[in-house]
């Protein structure tokens, strides 16, 4: 069954920022693959490319939900399958594989 989980970004910019770095490509690899640090409601990401990338959130508590999600989706059975936003409302369509 899939799952939404939803993410509160700072502004529009932010949230299709981190729905592009959350889903998979085109051989199903996630893009994201470690979270760095996480400073008041700033998340740096690490990509595939080792090259890493600051997430700005709304707060601290979608700040710590999207590092416990990127967790999940490094270490878990789970997949990206969607990704979509509105605003600063980013929708993560995902399952476990």
């Amino acid at each position: 069954m899939d799952k939404v989980t939803r993410f509160e970004c700072l502004d529009s910019y932010e949230t299709e920022k981190l729905g592009s770095m959350l889903l998979p490509d085109k051989d199903s690899i996630h893009f994201v693959i470690e979270v760095i640090k996480i400073v008041d409601n700033e998340v740096v990401l690490m990509l595939k490319d080792k090259s890493c990338h600051a997430i700005l959130m709304k707060d601290n508590i979608n700040a710590v939900k999207l590092r416990e999600f990127v967790r999940e989706l490094i270490l878990g059975p789970m997949v990206v399958l969607e990704t979509f936003g509105q605003e600063n409302m980013l929708n993560v369509i995902h399952k476990a594989s």
